[in-house]
């Protein structure tokens, strides 16, 4: 199980009122560490996480669902995040993701997550300059 899903899923604990689930909050900590300069992130680098997670893998491991399928619950809690004025996405590919965490993103995740815990993310998926 990755760091992240560990994380997202005390925070969850800790913070039961958030209105977000596991996925949700993955893919808000997957904006938020900002792996790439040009703020273009790969959609394969989120499915790779997210293939490793126990959330969406069926007993015994493995996934039920298809690359494809993977990428529309990718961009679905991209969409969920946006509605919730927690990411601004200029554009959604098949490829690639556009798009940044707003300050209310990012003041939810300075909030609910503590440092220490913070930076083990942030080394996991990428450097949050």
């Amino acid at each position: 199980m990755p760091i992240v899903e560990l994380v997202a899923k005390k925070t969850l604990e800790l913070n039961p009122d958030i209105g977000l689930d596991v996925v949700d909050l993955i893919v808000l900590l997957w904006m938020y560490s900002n792996p790439y300069d040009n703020n273009r992130r790969q959609l394969s680098s989120m499915r790779n996480v997210l293939k490793m997670s126990e959330t969406l893998q069926v007993p015994g491991g493995g996934l039920d669902v298809t690359e494809d399928e993977l990428t529309q619950i990718v961009l679905k809690s991209l969409q969920k995040l946006k509605k919730r004025n927690l990411v601004y996405i200029r554009s959604a590919g098949i490829h690639y993701v556009k798009g940044t965490l707003t300050e209310t993103g990012v003041e939810l995740v300075r909030r609910s997550i503590k440092t220490p815990v913070l930076k083990r993310v942030t080394a996991e998926f990428g450097d949050n300059p």
